[in-house]
């Protein structure tokens, strides 16, 4: 089993998935609510069923405004509202990929400094299921 170097793995957003310009992290988190059913049944021990899952996504980069899929894309589909398409995975085939629709919950852009490079950040809430599949 070879390890996956962080550089390879990547957020993808498009019908045609296509890599943030010049990201510098990126990841996804999955959740699983639960809810209590102890019962006088249960010998004090508390127990629990999984409810509701749920996932959110991140990314970051440095600001490119002449970039192909960065930081005006995201501004605009906050904008409009509108759901994005995302796929976290490496590009390699025969990798996992993970994919699901999302909704921008949050940008940031950062000038701080005076000789640093300008950065940004996007939090996104998954909307419905995450998907994993295998690249071909």
């Amino acid at each position: 089993m070879a390890t996956v170097l962080a550089k390879n793995m990547k957020l993808y957003s498009g019908a045609t998935p296509t890599a943030y310009t010049c990201q510098v992290d990126a990841s996804i988190s999955l959740s699983t609510n639960t809810f209590e059913t102890t019962c006088k049944d249960s010998a004090a021990n508390a127990e629990f069923l999984a409810g509701t899952k749920s996932w959110t996504a991140s990314v970051s980069g440095l600001l490119d405004f002449s970039a192909t899929n960065g930081w005006e894309e995201l501004f605009t589909a906050w904008s409009n509202s509108t759901s994005v398409a995302l796929v976290f995975q490496t590009g390699t085939v025969g990798d996992k990929k993970y994919s699901g629709s999302a909704i921008i919950t949050s940008m940031n852009l950062n000038s701080s400094g005076n000789d640093e490079a300008v950065t940004w950040d996007c939090e996104f809430q998954g909307t419905g299921a995450l998907t994993e599949a295998t690249i071909s």
